[in-house]
């Protein structure tokens, strides 16, 4: 059986000491703001603050695709070493990302026939999509073949749930995440939307909450209504955009609620981030299946 590897990338936003420390290939995604595109490095030497402040100010800022070819690059680094490869991609829900690693799969077989490329759409995002990687990673370490880590992820990724609120609305308006008429409503009467990523992979409203201080009572209300003990219990993640006081409040909640052998508690990538806005506050975690 040829050797094999899990591959993702950077929207799935697993931290880069986790990457680094398990030998996990990660593509990076760009962002631009000001005018300059940057990748998102998984934090080894993001200002995750800077940029905040920098959309705070008024910065343009936007997300991009990669082209076909630097995916094919990417593959065909492991290709050449003799690897097969497993792709846990973000959704192609959000973007064209996933058509064009297809584009990118086809491409690199033409040049290594003999080798196996398998993708998965995860329908998720951040660590929505991460918390898949790193469980596929897991099983890998554990001995686990290809074929039956693809199995379970395909059969579980729709256990990873997000959910999540946004300071401002105006950004996920701006990216087209959110209709004009709900984000001058939701500023008008200081309504916190509370987001969801669907079984489709699209970011929908799921729910208001009134004021920034009832946000993390309901973020761990829903973490404590979906929680399974057969897969939660081992990782949660609570991440935000420089909210760091409310991050680290919810993660108390959680930990007070719940059995969590661990909960990460990470920045949001500036990718996310140009649509999410700062003081965006999520919850993710694999549990029940998504409700919609």
């Amino acid at each position: 059986m040829r050797e094999f590897v899990v591959m993702a990338d950077s929207d799935s936003e697993i931290p880069y000491q986790y990457a680094d420390a398990h030998e996990l290939p990660v593509f990076l995604m760009p962002y631009t703001i000001d005018g300059q595109e940057a990748l998102f490095d998984l934090g080894r030497a993001t200002d995750f603050k800077g940029f905040y402040d920098k959309l705070r100010a008024g910065a343009e800022a936007s997300t991009a695709t990669r082209p076909p070819l630097d995916i094919q690059n990417f593959f065909e680094e492991q290709l050449a070493q003799g690897k097969d490869i497993l792709y846990i991609s973000f959704s192609s829900g959000l973007s064209a990302h996933y058509d064009l690693v297809q584009v990118a799969k086809k491409a690199a077989l033409e040049n290594y026939p003999d080798a196996r490329i398998e993708t998965v759409d995860s329908l998720g995002i951040a660590m929505g999509s991460g918390l898949l990687v790193c469980h596929a990673q897991k099983m890998k370490e554990q001995g686990a073949s290809l074929d039956e880590i693809k199995e379970w992820v395909e059969q579980h990724k729709l256990n990873a749930l997000h959910f999540f609120s946004v300071d401002s609305l105006k950004h996920l308006q701006r990216t087209g995440r959110l209709s004009a008429v709900l984000s001058v409503m939701g500023s008008l009467l200081d309504l916190k939307p509370i987001l969801t990523v669907t079984k489709e992979g699209k970011v929908v409203s799921f729910d208001k909450v009134k004021g920034r201080k009832k946000v993390i009572r309901y973020l761990a209300d829903l973490a404590e209504k979906n929680y399974d003990p057969e897969i939660s219990a081992e990782l949660a993640v609570v991440c935000h955009a420089d909210n760091l006081e409310q991050a680290q409040a919810l993660k108390e909640e959680m930990q007070k609620r719940m059995k969590f052998d661990e909960i990460w508690l990470l920045d949001i990538g500036p990718v996310i981030g140009v649509h999410a806005g700062p003081g965006a506050l999520a919850m993710l975690m694999l549990g029940k299946e998504r409700p919609l």
